[in-house]
């Protein structure tokens, strides 16, 4: 009498729910983020991935159905805990925070890993991508909520839009590592800030001939940063002009 088939269609093993509180799910989970943050999601395989975590491919498919399974756990768990980073900066409701936890998210090579990998995903099924987009409206609704709920209701789109533009800025920063858009600029975080806290009239647009002129001169290291360290650019030039005005701030 044959053995009975389960559903994952492997005989004698069965299906274990994948959950990041299962030590072996949890090990392929950070062994994925690590793969892409180095790799296209095309050059990543299971059997890399398992290796990697120090299980058999077998465990690896009583997991997961197939690989796209896998990385829609990662793009899905990934973006809950960036969702969860960034609901606790916005609970204290201290709104100058909130331009560094978006900055520093998507200046991790794991994430931005994961950006590229749901969005190219995205473009074959655009369910793969749902976690990151609800997360960006996420970010967006909440930010719109506690900054602009004094603004007239006639201004708030265009408030809106510029929130949006700022997480145009990150979300390509994440797609295209190597492009002029350096996140660690202080010319750069400067332009999100303003964007975040509704000043797109005074938000200066990205010049990749300056941003390239100043990436030896004005790079920040990728350490973390202190809360205030995204006023301290405006804070000079304030000192500079003389102004009696303190730094300015979302």
């Amino acid at each position: 009498m044959n053995p009975p088939v389960n559903k994952a269609g492997r005989r004698g093993r069965k299906r274990i729910v994948a959950s990041l509180a299962e030590s072996k799910t949890l090990a392929l989970y950070r062994e994925g983020r690590s793969l892409l943050s180095r790799n296209d999601l095309d050059q990543v395989s299971i059997s890399q991935v398992s290796k990697a975590a120090g299980i058999s491919v077998g465990a690896f498919y009583v997991r997961f159905r197939d690989k796209d399974a896998f990385l829609d756990f990662i793009i899905t768990n990934a973006f809950a805990q960036a969702r969860a980073s960034f609901q606790e900066q916005a609970d204290v409701r201290y709104a100058p925070n909130l331009a560094d936890v978006l900055i520093r998210q998507f200046s991790d090579a794991e994430f931005a890993g994961i950006v590229r990998a749901a969005i190219k995903l995205g473009f074959l099924d655009e369910h793969h991508r749902e976690p990151f987009d609800e997360f960006r409206a996420f970010v967006s609704e909440h930010l719109a909520e506690m900054l602009f709920a004094w603004v007239k209701t006639g201004e708030r789109p265009q408030r809106i839009a510029s929130i949006d533009s700022a997480l145009a800025i990150l979300t390509l920063a994440a797609l295209f590592p190597n492009s002029e858009i350096d996140l660690a600029e202080i010319e750069t975080q400067q332009v999100i800030v303003d964007l975040l806290s509704g000043k797109s009239a005074s938000a200066k647009p990205l010049s990749s001939k300056k941003l390239s002129h100043t990436k030896s001169q004005s790079k920040l290291p990728k350490s973390r940063r202190e809360p205030e360290s995204l006023r301290k650019p405006n804070e000079v030039t304030l000192k500079s002009k003389g102004s009696a005005r303190g730094p300015e701030k979302i």
